[in-house]
């Protein structure tokens, strides 16, 4: 149940550090996968404490420790969200010049994983908001904050399944350096596999060698990949 709404929670760069301390490592490699459930829970106290009524939603299979959080201000239909993903891709803490679990600041500028991808939208959300908690909403206030979004994508793939939350409109939080991106590009991804067939080095033409198949596959992706990118472009992108 949602609480009496606040301003008083901690600032800006006192959440960016929260966010940032809690590791949630998205990654096909499963000695090095994390769950994303401490940033979940430690999101859905702090927008609790600013009068949002939140929801958990875990993931399929639940025993993946990944989950979603959607978090409600307001009620009635339409809305807007403020959407982004809680995990990040992996770290290599050798190449870094800072610890990537503590939010440092040098020459002006903010450093830690996830900071700008994205986990350190929501601390911006939050502070955004403040002067807004006491205002009265003709239509709701909605975050929603995702799982896996660096590898599987099973978060987005949750929320979609569950056709929640509908809403007006949305803002994505990703970084494109302070520029409004109005669109974005789907994806598909597709496989092609070529089967050879063995033959002796006497006489090579009495196999089939899936290597020079695939030398004439990939000549003929590139040439489509490029005829793709004369017939389709948009400056929205």
């Amino acid at each position: 149940m949602p609480t009496s709404p606040t301003n008083k929670s901690p600032d800006l760069l006192t959440q960016l550090e929260n966010v940032i301390n809690l590791p949630s490592i998205s990654s096909t490699n499963a000695a090095i996968d994390m769950s994303n459930k401490a940033v979940i829970d430690h999101l859905a106290n702090e927008f609790e404490s600013m009068g949002f009524d939140c929801e958990l939603i875990p993931c399929e299979p639940p025993s993946s420790g990944k989950i979603n959080l959607i978090a409600t201000l307001g009620s009635g239909p339409g809305g807007l969200v403020l959407a982004g993903h809680t995990d990040t891709v992996p770290v290599d803490e050798h190449l870094w010049s800072v610890d990537p679990f503590h939010l440092t600041q040098r020459d002006g500028k903010l450093y830690g994983l996830g900071v700008t991808d994205m986990k350190g939208f929501f601390p911006i959300v939050m502070e955004a908001i403040k002067p807004l908690l006491e205002a009265e909403y003709k239509e709701p206030l909605i975050i929603l904050a995702t799982a896996d979004e660096e590898t599987s994508m099973q978060g987005a793939r949750t929320i979609a399944e569950l056709g929640r939350p509908r809403a007006r409109s949305a803002i994505i939080g990703e970084p494109t350096g302070l520029k409004p991106v109005r669109t974005h590009k789907g994806i598909m991804m597709d496989s092609i596999r070529l089967l050879g067939k063995s033959g002796h080095s006497s006489d090579p033409s009495l196999g089939n060698n899936a290597l020079d198949a695939m030398h004439a596959v990939i000549a003929d992706l590139i040439q489509f990949r490029n005829e793709m990118k004369q017939r389709y472009q948009s400056a929205l992108f």
